[in-house]
């Protein structure tokens, strides 16, 4: 059975591709992450991941680490 899920973050104030890396590397390292998408053009990140190990507040708290803030846009 697949545990993963996915769920979309929005993430205003992304501006550059630095900014990409920096989220991407940020949610990308989190126990539990499976796969990172961050979409510059819609301000969104797209994270496939274990909520058992990685819940969403676990994604939005890493991103605030990170400098940027986040909220739930969508979860599948």
């Amino acid at each position: 059975m697949n545990t993963h899920h996915e769920t979309i973050l929005n993430v205003p104030g992304m501006s550059c591709q630095s900014c990409v890396r920096h989220i991407h590397a940020a949610l990308g390292e989190l126990d539990g992450v499976a796969a990172v998408e961050v979409r510059l053009s819609d301000g969104k990140a797209l994270v496939r991941h274990d909520p058992d190990r990685a819940t969403v507040n676990h994604l939005i708290a890493a991103l605030r680490e990170a400098g940027y803030e986040s909220s739930l846009a969508a979860a599948a």
